[in-house]
């Protein structure tokens, strides 16, 4: 936690050091949250979704951090484009109103107050709020300003409170919906579950943020995040994503090499795989609440290995799933080499990005699946051992 503090003070002032010699400052993706909000601030919102105009905002929310910038060191602000739907514009609103470095704390500081609550429920004793912020993804979630806090939070939150408030859970699963990709395997998971209270509130409370979207910002946003999908789809085809920063089999297929077909293919495989694992371990363990933490875990880890896009920052969302693993590996015992796979993987996650650049080798969609697979041997044991006491 030191270390991380250190590195992102060093690296904030060491933007503002590059910025006041004329060399290209540092620029993170809240640049472009920052320049939404700024949009919304003066045009209708769906002109964020038009590349030209995030252009524009990008550089002159790039002015509005370092101060007098020159056009060249404004030049390589290029075009981000804008792939939430509305409803997460919601979010974004307040930031334009205050300085850029303010906006940026309070950003991190209110997203990140359901994921640290919810690691801290997990493990309720004096290593949780260290641990979430110890946790690899936490740092680069910081470092770039992003949203994996959000969706950690909220996901996880949802788990927790499952089986004790359904309906809250359903809520907060819903409000999860502003990164719509990341709930790709929620409403399986439940209904294989047989949760269904909390998949009707869940599903309402998606129908709820859709239509406050549409009445605080009219319908045309919707028309362009629609219209704009097959456009951002089309980043996979021509390499607009950084490889590197990636933990999906996807990019780790392309990065090896594989052509976008193969890598498709690959994708369509393991997400296939994830899904038929979550809705099986789910289904198995519907009447065993003892082994609902691990079930969610798995449903954490599963997430991110089958979606085509997601990145180190979005990581959070395995953070609750260590946690969980974690508390049951002090609760019911474990081997040495579990504590080890489960600290080691998230340690060599620190350096995955780097590991990219130098060699063609992406191993964090591989970390994920020794974590998974710990996840589900200890939920399987859990399950037979419930299985065994019930007979």
């Amino acid at each position: 936690m030191v270390g991380y503090t250190i590195f992102v003070g060093a690296k904030i002032v060491g933007g503002y050091r590059d910025a006041a010699r004329g060399d290209t400052p540092l620029f993170t993706d809240f640049t472009p949250t920052y320049a939404a909000s700024m949009i919304v601030r003066e045009l209708p919102a769906e002109f964020v979704y038009l590349p030209r105009t995030m252009v524009a905002a990008g550089r002159e929310a790039a002015r509005r951090i370092y101060g007098t910038l020159t056009d060249q060191q404004v030049g390589v602000v290029g075009f981000a484009p804008w792939m939430y739907p509305p409803t997460f514009i919601l979010l974004v609103l307040p930031l334009a109103y205050l300085p850029y470095l303010a906006a940026w704390a309070g950003w991190l500081g209110v997203t990140a107050l359901p994921y640290l609550l919810t690691v801290r429920r997990i493990l309720p004793d004096r290593l949780g709020l260290p641990f979430a912020l110890a946790a690899p993804p936490a740092l680069f979630n910081v470092m770039y300003g992003q949203t994996g806090f959000l969706t950690a939070g909220l996901i996880g939150s949802g788990l927790l409170l499952l089986r004790r408030r359904p309906v809250w859970a359903g809520v907060l699963i819903g409000l999860a919906s502003v990164k719509p990709h990341f709930g790709a395997l929620i409403p399986f998971a439940l209904l294989a579950g047989g949760h269904w209270r909390a998949f009707g509130a869940a599903s309402a409370s998606v129908l709820a943020l859709i239509a406050l979207s549409a009445v605080a910002l009219g319908d045309d946003p919707w028309f362009a995040f629609i219209g704009t999908s097959l456009f951002h789809l089309e980043g996979f085809s021509v390499g607009a994503f950084a490889l590197p920063a990636m933990t999906t089999p996807w990019a780790a297929a392309r990065l090896a090499g594989m052509t976008t077909e193969q890598a498709w293919v690959l994708q369509s495989l393991v997400s296939a795989l994830m899904l038929a694992v979550v809705a099986w371990v789910w289904w198995r363990g519907r009447r065993h609440a003892a082994s609902h933490g691990l079930q969610a875990a798995v449903l954490c880890l599963a997430t991110p290995l089958a979606l085509p896009l997601a990145f180190l920052y979005d990581l959070a969302l395995i953070v609750p799933a260590a946690a969980w693993l974690w508390a049951d590996m002090r609760q019911r015992g474990a081997r040495r080499e579990e504590y080890w796979l489960l600290a080691g993987g998230l340690a060599a996650l620190l350096g995955a990005k780097e590991l990219a650049k130098v060699l063609p080798v992406l191993i964090a969609p591989w970390i994920l699946a020794l974590l998974l697979g710990l996840a589900l041997s200890r939920c399987l044991a859990a399950l037979r051992r419930n299985e065994t006491c019930a007979q």
